[in-house]
């Protein structure tokens, strides 16, 4: 006697956990490229911030010779020129940063709230669960500090000069990025438990919504039907 086969298209637990984290590293991949397109916009933007501030400096126009032979003058106003140039790049390099991790916050808590998914699941087919303003913006906000805002914060550290605690703070972001990151697969990723939301398939969503309508249209109870009366028959005596 043969054992029943496995209806079609069938995937065991484990297949579907790891098809489920494939869609979800795609989704998570298109997004990203997204977000390097605007890190890139902004580091130009940065750069030209620099080369602006570099142009515009006063004092400039010093010989290395003005500064080998002058009595002490000269070489002040070179160090103090070249500490306000560095304060400005500094200054520009933290701004490009704290704008990068806007501009994920913004991508991912607008995406969310309105459409219940960014452009990277939309493009997957997934989509969060519950979708409310307020739970896309605690997504959002992991979602951020996982993928770039703890590196920034490591790199406005460097360009600050606290060495040390930059490279503690580059060994925690990469540890937050790929614990968030595994995570997936038990289901829920950090940013998901933290705002309490689940991402699962479009189509479940929309099989959910159909589900009623479709139950209540299949058990419409039917109408009582209308009482017969029959017409007394007439007795003549």
């Amino acid at each position: 006697m043969t054992s029943p086969s496995a209806p079609p298209g069938l995937l065991p637990p484990q297949s579907r956990a790891v098809v489920a984290v494939a869609r979800r590293g795609v989704a998570w991949s298109i997004d990203f490229a997204l977000i390097l397109l605007a890190a890139c916009a902004i580091g130009v933007h940065t750069g030209h911030r620099i080369t602006d501030a570099w142009a515009d400096a006063p004092g400039l126009d010093l010989s290395s010779w003005q500064i080998i032979t002058g009595d002490g003058t000269a070489i002040g106003k070179a160090g103090q020129i070249a500490t306000s140039l560095w304060q400005q790049v500094v200054t520009a390099v933290i701004q490009g940063f704290l704008i990068l991790a806007c501009t994920t916050f913004l991508y991912h808590w607008s995406t969310l709230a309105l459409a219940g998914r960014t452009l990277g699941k939309a493009v997957v087919g997934l989509r969060i669960t519950p979708r409310t303003p307020a739970r896309a913006a605690a997504r959002a906000l992991v979602t951020t500090l996982a993928d770039v805002g703890c590196y920034s914060f490591a790199c406005c550290l460097l360009v600050s000069g606290h060495l040390v605690l930059s490279v503690f703070a580059w060994l925690g972001a990469v540890a937050f990025f790929w614990f968030n990151a595994l995570a997936a697969y038990t289901g829920r990723t950090v940013a998901d438990r933290a705002a309490g939301t689940t991402v699962v398939p479009a189509q479940t969503m929309a099989d959910s919504v159909s589900a009623p309508t479709a139950q209540s249209a299949q058990f419409t109870p039917a109408a009582p039907p209308m009482p017969q009366y029959e017409p007394e028959s007439s007795w003549t005596p």
